[in-house]
Order: structure tokens, then sequence, then C-alpha cells
């Protein structure tokens, strides 16, 4: 290094200004004997002493493409430069203002200003813009494609990435729209962006216009091709022929493939992806579908289910509950139901009522009366609150041994202790509707058995039970119908039997199996 610029580099660290301003800008350009270091001469530029310096972001702002300068977050030294008339960042920040924002006013006054500070790169912008019947902001950015000052590759990603992250989804259309239509180069990095826009739209239902389908075929394919699993999904099911919120299916792929869209599925779901099960059981299950498996289909959706996916999970519950034939399966379709009703599935939760059978009075009401038996008989407590939480005949109330029938979405009467009418018939299985129900199951049931509670009895100490818990209620001017569900024994039979329950609730059920 020469002398002279090692006496410039000794005044810039003393904090001179002038020296500073200089070997920042030797570092960016890379000019004069000095490396190009952007970092470095972002650093002598960015001082303390420069903070209020025209000079310092004018150097910036000229020195640096708009793409690098959106990247390192220095649009304020591009505003700051432009204000102070340079006409290069007068271009620059008119083309940021004209992505990032709907209003094209704002980048018109900025070429304006750089074409009357001599830009002709503004002013060829300016006559594209005013020549153009449609589509003027467009038509203004071809013109800029080429400009290493603007590097709209670079830019165009990272607006449209800033786009969707700010969840702003008119603006992220607006950008996909610059993204297909100019002629960029698209590298994995806009690829990136593409997809991750695309991904967004589909999370908020959001439609696209109409774009060019071959190029956004191309740039999901390049997507796949380096293993981004969200980019298989999209290409996935529109091979399938499955619209995406976005567009359908054709508009992103040129014909239907089932077996390659199949392939790319099995990717995203192997990725984490929980909805490409759900889409490979819906492919599977199609009768009509030259890769339709019942036995695939299933297992997709249990697949899918057992990810966390909550419309899986609701409608392998409604599955198995439909066709229960004994309380192991009806225990299994309440459990699925449970978890999709756990991620607020308001169909799950519908469902899920119709299994607890109705009690009368407020909750207020009955919460009083179980505090003040627990004084007294906290045996009587415990039963009386089991029995509203889960709608509990008083048979049932009488005789289920709690200890034994807890789970962890709710209560299973045990086969025959509550009903000896049923003995053919399986018990009953409950869902707790509110999280808390579980959690005071769970400290009855402890309750239950350190009292030693066994889960047989005879029909001497089911008379005692019986006696007991009107005696309770009798003494404390409370009708039975707050706490026993009092239904005709059809009503009863029609829960133990999956194909019976079905029929109940057969329009519920119908919207929860759909796809």
């Amino acid at each position: 290094m020469r002398r002279q610029d090692v006496q410039l580099l000794a005044l810039a660290r003393q904090g001179d200004l002038d020296a500073l301003c200089e070997v920042g800008q030797r570092y960016l350009q890379g000019v004069q004997g000095f490396p190009q270091y952007t970092d470095l001469g972002l650093k002598y530029l960015s001082h303390p002493a420069l903070s209020a310096s025209e000079r310092s972001a004018r150097i910036i702002a000229e020195s640096l493409s708009l793409s690098d300068l959106v990247r390192r977050d220095l649009v304020p030294m591009l505003v700051a430069a432009a204000s102070a008339g340079s006409s290069a960042a007068c271009l620059k920040l008119g083309v940021w203002r004209g992505l990032m924002q709907l209003n094209e006013e704002l980048a018109l006054e900025l070429w304006e200003r750089a074409e009357a500070l001599g830009s002709a790169t503004a002013s060829d912008a300016l006559s594209a813009y005013k020549s153009s019947e449609e589509s003027r902001l467009l038509s203004a950015l071809k013109t800029l494609v080429e400009e290493p000052d603007v590097a709209a590759e670079g830019t165009v990603e990272h607006a449209l990435s800033e786009a969707t992250q700010s969840a702003n989804s008119a603006l992220v259309i607006r950008l996909l729209k610059f993204a297909i239509a100019l002629p960029l180069e698209r590298g994995s990095e806009l690829c990136d962006a593409v997809c991750g826009a695309l991904v967004f739209l589909q999370s908020v239902q959001v439609s696209l216009p109409e774009l060019d389908s071959t190029t956004l075929h191309a740039i999901l394919e390049d997507c796949v091709a380096r293993r981004n699993a969200e980019a298989a999904l999209l290409l996935g099911r529109a091979f399938c022929g499955i619209d995406t919120a976005f567009a359908r299916s054709e508009s992103l792929v040129p014909r239907r493939n089932l077996r390659g869209g199949t392939a790319l599925l099995l990717r995203a779901a192997d990725a984490g992806l929980s909805e490409a099960w759900l889409l490979l059981y819906r492919v599977h299950s199609d009768g009509h579908g030259s890769v339709a498996n019942p036995q695939a289909a299933l297992f997709f959706l249990e697949k899918a289910a057992a990810s966390g996916n909550a419309n899986a999970q609701r409608q392998l519950g409604a599955m198995i509950l439909k066709s229960a034939a004994g309380i192991a399966e009806q225990e299994l379709g309440l459990h699925w139901m449970s978890q999709a009703a756990a991620q607020d599935d308001a169909i799950a939760k519908s469902l899920l009522q119709s299994f607890v059978l109705p009690v009368q009075g407020t909750d207020d009401d009955a919460l009083h009366v179980i505090e003040e038996l627990e004084k007294i008989d906290p045996w009587v407590a415990h039963r009386l609150r089991v029995s509203r939480h889960f709608g509990l005949t008083k048979a049932e109330a009488t005789c289920v041994d709690v200890v034994s029938g807890v789970r962890s979405w709710g209560l299973v009467v045990s086969s025959g202790a509550a009903d000896r009418n049923q003995r053919n018939r399986f018990g009953r299985a409950i869902p707790a509707l509110k999280g808390q129900f579980v959690d005071c199951l769970r400290e009855s049931a402890e309750f239950f058995r350190l009292a030693g509670e066994g889960p047989m009895l005879s029909n001497a100490e089911q008379r005692q039970r019986s006696q007991k818990l009107r005696y309770r209620l009798d003494r404390s001017g409370v009708d039975e119908s707050m706490f026993f569900a009092q239904v005709p024994t059809s009503t009863l039979t029609s829960l133990r039997q999956g194909s019976s329950w079905a029929q109940g609730v057969r329009h519920t059920l119908r919207t929860a199996v759909a796809d």
C-alpha cells in the first residue's frame, strides 16, 4: 500500500470526516490501490461522526446496487442520498418504491427527479411507462432489468420475500406478476422466494390472476430439484389434479400425472409436511383413479392424523366411529376426534357433543351444590361431578368404575355395569367437552382409588349407592336432572352402535369426512 494511502487510513482512524468518506468509497468501489471490501467500506462510512453526512449517504447509495442496499437494510441511506440530489439514488429509490408501494406515483416522482438531474436511464423508464397502455410499471421495469446498479433479480427476490413475511397478500400478488413477467435469470433465491409466496397465498386462501404457467412450472421444478418440500407439495397436488387456493392445477402443470404427483407428495410428506399425507389419502381413496388403493389410503390418513393434521384426525375419527362395532373402536375414534377438537376444529367439537347426554340447570348452580356436598360427603360430590361433566344416567353414575374408566380424552363406562339389559352390547365411551373435565376426572379417580373402590358391584351395593345419591340430593333440594341424564333406552343404544349414531348425525358426519 502506498505511503499516502497509509496516511489516509491513519486520518480515517482518527475520525477525520473527509478521510472516512474517501477510505469508505475506495473500499466499496475497489479503486486507487484498495481492494473491494464492502463490509469494511460500510464500516468507515457508518462511523458515528458521519451519521448526518450527506456525502457518506451518497457514496453508499451510488456505490452499491439496489439489491445490496435493500439486503443490507440501507434504504434510509438511499432516501437521504435522494434528498441530497443524487440522480442514481432517485432512480434506485424509485424502483424500490415502485415494487413495494401500490401507489405508482411515488416511483414516477422519483424518476422524474432523476431525469431532471440528468439520468438517461430514468428517462428511458419514464418513456416506457408513458407509452404503455397497460402494465405500465412493468414496462418501465423491463428497461431496468439489465442495469447493474439495479440488480433486478436480487431486488425483486428481496421485495417478494419481504412482502411474504409481512403477510401483505395484495403486494405479494403484485410482485409475483413482476417476478414471472420480467425477463430475469431466476436463480435459486428468486425461485425459492416465488415458491414461498405461493405457499403463503395457499395458507391464506387467496387466488392469483392468470400467470404464465410455463414459467411457474419451471420455477417449481427448479425448487423441487433442490429438495424444496413446499414446492414438491404444490407441484405434486397439481400433477394429481388437485387445485390450490391460488390457482387451478392446470395452470401449474402441462398435464395430469398421478404417479409422478404421488411421488412428489410422498417426498413432501417424508419432509414433514402433514398436508401431503392427507392429499395422498385423497388420491388413493378415489376409486376411479389409476392409483386407487383403499389400504394405502387408510395408511396415509393414519399418517396424516399422527402427524397432527386436524382435518385428518377429524376424518379418521369420524370413519372409525361410523363403523365402530365394539368399545375399542369407539375409544380409538374418540381419541382422534378429540385430537382434532383440541385444535379448535368446529366439526369435531360438534360430533363430540353428540356423545354427551344433556343434563339440566346451570353449571354455576351445579358447582355450588357439589362444593357444599364435598364438605359433608366427598364420595357423593365426586360422583355427581363426574356425572354432570359426562352426561351419565343415574345407573351409570352409580356403577361406573371411574378408576379404570379414565382416558386422556374422557371416560369409558364398562360393559354391562350400568345397564343389565345391554349385556350383549359394549359399554359407552364419553368424551370430555372441556379440558378441565379431564383434570377433574383424574382427581376423582385418585379419590376413588385411595378409597379402595373396585370395579365389581353386587346388587345390594348398587342399591346402597343409589339410595345414598338420592338421599343427598333430596336433602340439598336438588332435582336429579341437574346431575343425571334422563333419556330413553333407545338413545343409549344408538350411542353404543356406530351405525345408529352415524344416522343421527349424518349431515355433520358428511361434512366431517369430506376432503
